[in-house]
């Protein structure tokens, strides 16, 4: 679930999407960790079409998200860099690069979970 700059597991709602240590460096892991609301922890989600404005077809309210569009999970921390899928269950941290489908993330709202591209 999207809350205000974390992505929060439903299940566990203390347990969010963290930078490992902080560390703003490229291949750095990313993981699920208890909410500190540190910047590690707070995210931007930026829509492949960068709409202006706001759209409000296809969105699920409940989770914040509008379903099966492309997005980045942009980092907070100085270097803005995005969250890249590795494998099945491995994220790391990687400056963004076009097109790459690994850094580029959808809502299934029939699992309501995000899932990689």
């Amino acid at each position: 679930m999207y809350q205000g700059e974390h992505f929060c597991n439903i299940q566990e709602t203390n347990k969010c999407i963290d930078v490992l240590q902080s560390k703003d460096v490229e291949g750095q892991a990313v993981q699920l960790n208890g909410r500190t609301n540190g910047a590690n922890q707070r995210w931007k989600v930026l829509y492949l079409d960068k709409k202006g404005k706001t759209e409000t077809k296809g969105l699920n309210e409940e989770f914040g998200f509008h379903i099966k569009r492309p997005f980045y999970l942009v980092s907070e921390l100085p270097f803005n860099r995005v969250a890249e899928s590795i494998g099945a269950n491995n994220i790391t941290l990687k400056r963004w690069r076009n097109n790459v489908r690994a850094q580029q993330w959808y809502f299934d709202e029939v699992t309501k979970t995000i899932r990689s591209n």
